[in-house]
């Protein structure tokens, strides 16, 4: 296999082809790079590091999303993720975004936030596979430990969400909204989150994991669960009382390790 191509920018290039399609995704504008250079000032960002599995043209990102581009970012000797806002984004900036993700934070959920502005946000860069790639490549005598220690960590962190009263959004296709980075399970992409909705992060992952996702059979014969209606059950009774009395009957009902 060949290796990921990785190409990097200074700010003072960002206004030339290729980079400035990337910063002003998917409208070219020399007026918005320009803005958007000065935002990458204030924020310490020395230079843009192009790499990843998703390519715009020939440049590799990090990933793409209905809200931002994601590239690698150089502050100082460290590399951190950038999100940059599409130009045909439906939001005006990224505070939202950042203002939720930073308050998850203080409860160990998501990437670090670093810093924002209105069209970028700086974020802890985490090197992580997707969950999919994760699973295929677990087996041997650990895998189905590690299988129940991610399933409860994941959820979690929607617990955690559920008690701040912050609904993630996205979480019915969990597969690209959770990654595993070095070993630990993270909740990623805070964009469409919402502290004005009825939070349902624990019975959205539970179903996406174990019942009706793509990666439910096989999380499941992992696990052990070979009928599916007590945890239906169970995760009705949460809808209703999200206490942690129902809460800890999820994870008994499993049987999911203390992590």
């Amino acid at each position: 296999m060949s290796a990921t191509h990785s190409e990097s920018a200074h700010l003072d290039q960002l206004t030339k082809t290729p980079y400035i399609q990337v910063l002003t995704y998917p409208r070219v504008s020399l007026t918005a790079a320009r803005s958007r250079i000065r935002q990458l000032e204030l924020l310490g960002v020395e230079e843009l590091i192009f790499e990843g599995k998703a390519k715009l043209g020939r440049l590799g990102i990090l990933g793409l999303g209905t809200v931002g581009v994601v590239v690698g970012a150089r502050v100082r000797n460290d590399v951190r993720a950038l999100k940059i806002r599409r130009t045909d984004a439906n939001r005006p900036d990224m505070g939202q975004e950042a203002r939720i993700t930073s308050m998850v934070n203080r409860f160990g959920v998501g990437p670090t936030v670093y810093g924002h502005t209105k069209d970028l946000m700086l974020m802890k860069l985490l090197k992580s596979v997707e969950l999919e790639e994760w699973l295929k490549d677990l087996s041997g005598q650990g895998a189905r430990r590690a299988a129940r220690t991610m399933v409860h960590s994941i959820l979690n962190q929607c617990r955690q969400l559920d008690i701040m009263g912050i609904d993630h959004g996205q979480l019915s296709n969990l597969r690209k909204h959770a990654v595993i980075s070095e070993g630990t399970p993270w909740i990623i992409d805070y964009e469409s989150a919402s502290a004005s909705r009825k939070p349902k992060n624990v019975t959205t992952a539970a179903q996406y994991l174990l019942i009706g996702g793509k990666l439910s059979p096989r999380l499941r014969r992992l696990i052990g669960v070979r009928d599916t209606s007590p945890l239906l059950e169970l995760l009705s009774g949460y809808k209703r009382d999200t206490s942690d009395f129902t809460y800890s009957k999820i994870i008994e009902t499993l049987r999911l390790p203390p992590i």
